[in-house]
This record gives C-alpha cells, structure tokens and sequence, in this order.
C-alpha cells in the first residue's frame, strides 16, 4: 500500500487500530483487500506512529494521537527518513 493510500485511512484513531491490527494479521489485511508488507508501527504514548520501508531507509509517514479527552485526534505526517 502506498503512503498516501494508508494515510488516506486514517480518519480517526479507531483507523489507526484497525491498521495496526490488519499489519499484524496478514489474514485480516486480505479480507480488507491491503498489502501492509512494507509497513511497521510504533505504539507511543497516547497514539501511533506507522513508518513505511522504502528502498532508502523507513520514513515516518503519520503519527495519530489524540488531542483532548472527547476524542478529537491531531496527525503528525512526515517524509524525513529516520
């Protein structure tokens, strides 16, 4: 799945659970028809953060978190290599 495809799914942090699920079963990832292969995540205190494996190195592509207690969330994008 390409970047900008992944951080299109990323609505929400129940996205971003669902996305980590699925890149931990590859089962899950057919049914919903994605390939997570050149995926990871990092779980970090209150939210994620996905890195994309490229050919260059692992990019910090999106980190979710929430911003206040209702549910409001802020994402993070970046394409700096780590």
């Amino acid at each position: 799945m390409s970047p900008e495809r992944l951080t299109s799914l990323l609505t929400d942090l129940d996205s971003a659970a669902e996305v980590v699920d699925a890149i931990d079963n590859r089962d899950l990832q057919r049914q919903r028809g994605w390939d997570l292969t050149r995926w990871n995540y990092d779980l970090i205190p209150w939210g994620v953060r996905f890195t994309y494996q490229s050919g260059e190195g692992a990019s910090v592509i999106r980190t979710v978190m929430p911003l206040n207690q209702r549910g409001s969330f802020i994402e993070y994008g970046s394409d700096q290599n780590m």
